[in-house]
């Protein structure tokens, strides 16, 4: 079976067609924009985004230092981040505003790349479906990497399928240090870089079967693809000793386990949506299959002109290695090496699903039918919607009713009133307390004594702060009028 379609040539835009063909990305980027915007300031921040927080209010020196003992596999994206606050100053919505317009970045992204391998409707029909999946609407309320890791994986195979199409030698060194920057900003996009790999060598299957307009070109792409991806690996070696070395901080993941087939198919692309799930796994199938069939009738036709042959990988060839190879190694992985499968760490497979959605959705032709169907996942997706955006949507954390307690109790005592606040531990979290509520609503425990601290977390070179045992500090009591107990009936629930 062929995995190349082919595809009519396009003709050449006039000045007028041009500035048209930007209005589906740019809307359906807006829209994702809005979409994922829309609300997000309204659940409590909870346990990671509190990392988020603690990593990149520190000075740079400070942060530096922080990511030679942990986080490491963050460092860039808590880079950015820093910048972000310097310019903007942290809030929870500034907090989770970057991942909303990367987002939206993401689904122009998918809508012009899906564009270069299938047909402008499944293209538009991609990026909507894309901010539609609950997996998004998630990430791109979260102030951490993860809607960021979709935006990457899409420039990346992007910048894959201009290197295979052109040949080109700075296509290639391109696709080598943008897969090298962007296992930099999250370790596991490495695992798109293998996908590719696979795309490489199904598209070398299919022209040694098909009649390519280029004799050999998929043998060199593929011998450039396997150069620039050992490049970048080369160039990551210092990284990944530096990551190895801090591989302890996801000793929180659980085991492969009964649990597993759930995440895969529920949580990592329809996050607490399995209706939505069943849906939308039938689409995903419904366009593959779809074409794979396109693709074995035009392989035994063989009546399109060798012109019409498509010079690269196809929309299948893309999607189905983006989808699988990422999931399965992460499986292998833990089940071999040590637990390492999360379903959020796959957020960045969201884009080949949606597309290979849209495969299924634009074969219906008839508007009519295609607005039925977006309505009813766009009616599947709300209510689940809805409930990310709750005060308890991340992981049931209340902390966000914890500071507003306290700040209104304070405002009923007289400013001089020397207070205090003594912070207990965090479930599941050994190195943290409740801190962590102040250093997210830092303006509600302002000017509090805290009793316990020994050296705050910026001077640590870590997460989080030291302390000392309460019997070694009390006497730091005896000039306060209150004192804020702040134990750990704080939920922070599960990963997801």
């Amino acid at each position: 079976m062929s995995v190349l379609e082919r595809q009519a040539p396009s003709a050449t835009a006039s000045p007028t067609a041009r500035p048209r063909r930007w209005l589906g990305p740019l809307a359906i980027g807006a829209l994702g924009v809005v979409i994922t915007a829309l609300l997000s300031w309204q659940p409590s921040i909870w346990y990671d985004e509190a990392a988020t927080i603690s990593a990149t209010t520190r000075s740079w020196p400070q942060l530096w230092s922080m990511l030679g003992t942990v986080d490491a596999v963050h460092g860039l994206y808590y880079g950015v981040m820093h910048l972000w606050f310097d310019l903007v100053g942290y809030t929870p919505f500034t907090l989770r505003l970057p991942s909303a317009l990367a987002t939206g970045a993401a689904a122009a992204a998918t809508v012009l790349l899906v564009r270069r391998l299938s047909s402008g409707r499944v293209a538009v029909l991609a990026g909507l479906l894309l901010v539609l999946l609950p997996r998004i609407t998630w990430a791109g309320a979260e102030g951490r990497s993860y809607a960021a890791t979709a935006l990457f994986a899409v420039a990346l195979t992007t910048v894959f399928v201009s290197a295979w199409r052109s040949g080109r030698t700075r296509w290639w060194v391109s696709y080598g240090l943008f897969a090298a920057l962007g296992t930099v900003f999250f370790a596991y996009l490495a695992l798109i870089v293998a996908a590719h790999g696979v795309t490489a060598a199904l598209t070398w299957l299919a022209e040694r079967r098909g009649n390519a307009t280029r004799p050999g070109h998929s043998s060199r792409s593929l011998g450039r693809w396997a150069i620039a991806s050992a490049s970048a690996a080369v160039l990551l070696l210092p990284f990944a000793a530096v990551v190895v070395a801090q591989s302890g901080q996801v000793s929180w993941i659980d085991p492969i386990g009964p649990t597993t087939l759930r995440g895969i198919f529920v949580t990592q692309l329809f996050y607490k949506n399995p209706l939505f799930a069943a849906v939308g796994w039938l689409l995903v199938a419904l366009g593959a299959v779809l074409l794979a069939l396109r693709s074995t009738r035009r392989s035994r036709a063989r009546t399109t002109p060798p012109e019409r042959w498509s010079p690269g990988p196809s929309l299948l060839a893309i999607t189905l290695p983006w989808i699988v190879v990422p999931t399965m190694g992460l499986l292998v992985a833990s089940m071999l090496v040590s637990p390492l499968y999360s379903p959020r760490y796959l957020t960045f497979v969201t884009p080949a699903a949606a597309a290979l959605m849209a495969v299924a959705v634009a074969a219906l032709r008839r508007r009519r039918l295609i607005a039925v169907v977006i309505a009813a996942c766009l009616a599947l997706a709300l209510p689940h919607y809805l409930a990310q955006r709750a005060p308890e949507a991340k992981q049931e954390s209340s902390w966000s009713d914890v500071a507003a307690l306290v700040s209104a109790e304070r405002a009923n005592e007289p400013m001089s009133t020397p207070q205090a606040v003594i912070y207990g531990p965090v479930r599941r979290h050994a190195s943290a307390t409740t801190r962590v509520i102040a250093v997210s609503y830092p303006d509600a425990f302002d000017g509090l004594i805290d009793v316990k601290l020994k050296t705050p977390a910026a001077e640590t070179g870590r997460l989080w702060e030291t302390r000392y045992p309460l019997d070694a500090v009390t006497a730091r009591l005896d000039d306060t009028a209150v004192v804020w107990l702040v134990p750990a009936p704080i939920r922070t629930g599960g990963r997801a």
